[in-house]
């Protein structure tokens, strides 16, 4: 007895199954994660360490080759390669195969550890290894426009936007671009300097001694622990104005701002610039997690926009720039369109050629097929994205031809006389 024969006995049970694998997969299809392509680990980071001034053979001698030879302790890595320019090296490094996508960030962290306790490096070259932004994608992006407001304002709203988009339940992570940086100018005339007994190098000794920022160690006290905190570094503009500063040798002190000109400013030139429409912006790019759905996280951005549109200050604006959630959800609907099509084009030919009863078998095989196969892609992890919408519209044409082939060798039989339970189980052995 084959599954035909017992499929056809028991065909309570037989409908009773389709049933049930019918309302799972229709189910599971609103739970499946949806994004432009499927996941795909990347195992490459980038090593950049700066050299000023050294040409590139010193660059390779002094900086590249003592990298590649302290990456190549790694038991991991499979390949390493290194770009030595003026002033520059970049080491790109990438692991094996065989390393989980879970081990990844262990790995990335040895390899820090190792790069932290290099010796035999030039003063002040510090390999940087950047293995955060490789393979992300940030398939939301919004924008928020303003030539109102100064570039400090416009980054501390951008600040509070990413705050909360970053708690959306689909968001891995949020990238700002754009944003000015800001830093604090203190500009002098060193002929004044001279005047009071001062230098460049005495200034910037006495600023930074004022302004500590390491940490002040710890005191054990029995089974008590003190932490040391150092006081004195600078909270506001005011407080580096009102450093106090020895001049002469009578002991005499004078404000910084008596000596010099303090500013706070944007630095120049820019390292990047956004603009939207000739208006100033800063670009918020946001990336999905992994197994998660864009266009559920394009339609909570939608929410929060309209939020942030009542909440914002006259002046600014937040609109969309890029929504690769609107791609994948038109390829979704392409896909439905073609499922529907097909079922609609394959029971009209079937109704003309094979008549009424072969015809509803033939064309109910394809979204019964299609829901199993969704039923499916839920049970291993397995989302909607290009290729797996691109399988499954061309699997249409497999569906079609099984049905097809199958109905017709059963009709042949029964033509040469057969029953129908032996043409029927027949048939199912010839093609399994």
């Amino acid at each position: 007895m084959n599954i035909t024969e017992i499929a056809i006995k028991q065909n309570r049970v037989t409908f009773a199954l389709i049933a049930i694998i019918i309302l799972m997969g229709a189910a599971t299809y609103t739970g499946l994660s949806r994004d432009s392509m499927p996941p795909y680990t990347v195992r490459v980071a980038t090593i950049v360490s700066r050299f000023p001034g050294a040409n590139p053979e010193r660059v390779e001698l002094l900086v590249s080759k003592n990298i590649e030879e302290t990456v190549q302790e790694l038991p991991e890595v499979k390949d390493i390669t290194s770009q030595s320019r003026t002033g520059l090296s970049v080491v790109t490094v990438t692991l094996k195969d065989e390393v989980a996508p879970d081990a990844l960030q262990a790995v990335w962290d040895s390899l820090r550890r190792k790069l932290e306790d290099m010796e035999g490096l030039p003063d002040g070259v510090t390999p940087d290894l950047n293995d955060d932004d490789v393979g992300v994608v940030y398939g939301v992006m919004v924008g928020l426009l303003s030539n109102d407001f100064s570039d400090e304002e416009l980054e501390q709203t951008a600040k509070k936007i990413r705050d909360d988009l970053i708690t959306l339940p689909d968001s891995a992570k949020v990238e700002l671009n754009g944003v000015q940086e800001q830093q604090i100018f203190v500009e002098f005339d060193p002929a004044r300097l001279g005047e009071y007994g001062l230098t460049v190098g005495k200034l910037q000794q006495q600023i930074q001694a004022t302004n500590i920022l390491d940490s002040g160690g710890e005191i054990s006290v029995d089974d008590k622990r003190l932490v040391l905190e150092p006081s004195g570094n600078f909270e506001t503009l005011n407080d580096l104005q009102r450093l106090l500063i020895p001049v002469g040798s009578e002991g005499r002190a004078l404000y910084l701002s008596d000596i010099a000109s303090i500013r706070q400013a944007t630095v120049l030139p820019p390292q990047s610039l956004v603009r939207v429409n000739g208006q100033r912006a800063v670009a918020i790019s946001i990336a999905l997690k992994e197994d998660a759905n864009i266009v559920a996280l394009g339609e909570m951005v939608d929410q929060r926009i309209i939020r942030y549109k009542q909440t914002l200050p006259l002046g600014m604006e937040v609109i969309r720039l890029a929504s690769l959630d609107a791609y994948v959800q038109k390829s979704i609907n392409d896909f439905t369109g073609n499922l529907i099509q097909s079922i609609v084009v394959v029971l009209l030919v079937m109704l003309v050629f094979l008549g009424l009863r072969t015809g509803l078998v033939v064309a109910a095989l394809i979204p019964m097929v299609t829901i199993m196969t969704l039923l499916l892609m839920g049970v291993i992890d397995m989302g909607l994205n290009q290729v797996t919408l691109a399988a499954l519209i061309m699997a249409l044409g497999m569906m079609v031809d099984n049905g097809i082939v199958v109905s017709e060798s059963i009709l042949v039989k029964l033509q040469a006389g057969e029953g129908r339970m032996a043409a029927a189980t027949a048939t199912a052995g010839e093609l399994g």
